[in-house]
């Protein structure tokens, strides 16, 4: 395990128009975030502190498979989606009576996360957060909530362990936001690639604009292939309750590369990228748990919105997916 800091300097241009010459002024921003890296013969990822994020996922040859971020698409590589997937009604939900304010996605994708040094290895990292004062503001509940990162032969394993400290039972959703290169290799384009599902779907597509609709279409994949274009995305993410893969394998070009993600055991599935910027990446996404739904009040209640896991006191949750390349 090797852990170092990455120094980013932005710099910024503003125009002080109170000034006969129009004088330029640039204004720097330092921002620090601590990078802890692991690997083997075949693979290395790198996992920031800052939300525990994983920020490089490398083949031996030094081939990157995750998406880089970029501010004219989207600066997101790998978010942590806890304790909501996706948007609430009016950016908040009630509890007990009490209403609560929440940014789409939760709060622990913005936070910093310890690395648990005597747990993790030269092949795992464990990284932890817990209730704190910030967290109590928009979510008055006690947890633990831990981020496993295990390398295997091609690839990583990130499991989730949530654990309830409190006295009350803990409403959460939880789920992953990996976005990964695509094209995958130079002189091929977003459309040179498909994603190839384990089975045939026939299932409904959940349609969605800031939340979800509450209206469904046809989801209809006769020979498992989904051949990836812009255009699919126009009506945002496509959004799967029921379905019947459990992995999805991303495909195309030279045939050079490809990314396998195994989610057995998830129950709700996204699929995103940016059409309107065409973004060169796309996200395969495992949660548990969705956006709320437009007008169903139900929803801005986490005692009864849909998709929320109830945890009782004491109780742990456990969950992971896989990642594999080639």
């Amino acid at each position: 395990m090797r852990s170092y800091i990455h120094l980013r300097i932005a710099i910024s241009r503003a125009l002080n128009s109170l000034l006969d010459d129009r004088e330029v002024l640039y204004m720097l921003t330092l921002e620090a975030t601590m990078i802890h890296e692991i690997g083997n013969d075949k693979i290395r990822i790198k996992v920031k502190s800052l939300g525990a994020e994983l920020s490089s996922l490398q083949s031996a040859d030094g081939h990157e498979y995750l998406w880089q971020g970029s501010e004219n698409s989207w600066t997101g590589q790998s978010p942590v989606l806890f304790p909501v997937i996706g948007g609430l009604t009016n950016n908040s939900y009630t509890w007990q009576g009490k209403r609560y304010a929440m940014a789409s996605h939760g709060f622990a994708r913005k936070m910093n996360w310890q690395l648990l040094e005597s747990e993790s290895t030269t092949d795992c990292l464990v990284f932890e957060l817990t209730d704190n004062e910030d967290s109590r503001a928009q979510y008055p509940f006690a947890f633990r909530l831990r981020l496993t990162y295990a390398l295997r032969d091609n690839g990583f394993f990130l499991g989730y362990t949530v654990e309830n400290t409190g006295d009350d039972v803990l409403p959460f959703s939880i789920g992953g936001h990996p976005a990964f290169c695509c094209p995958m290799e130079n002189g091929y384009s977003f459309t040179d690639y498909q994603l190839r599902f384990e089975a045939p779907e026939d299932t409904r597509r959940y349609l969605k604009g800031d939340l979800l609709t509450g209206e469904t279409e046809p989801f209809r994949l006769e020979n498992g292939v989904l051949p990836l274009d812009y255009e699919t995305f126009s009506d945002c993410a496509i959004i799967l309750r029921e379905f019947a893969s459990r992995t999805i394998t991303l495909e195309g070009g030279s045939n050079a590369h490809s990314v396998n993600v195994d989610f057995e055991g998830f129950p709700d599935l996204g699929i995103w990228t940016h059409m309107n910027a065409k973004g060169p990446f796309i996200c395969i996404e495992p949660w548990f748990g969705v956006d709320s739904t437009v007008g169903v009040s139900g929803d801005e209640d986490f005692a009864t919105k849909s998709g929320m896991n109830q945890l009782p006191p004491g109780a742990i949750f456990n969950a992971g997916f896989t990642v594999g390349v080639s």
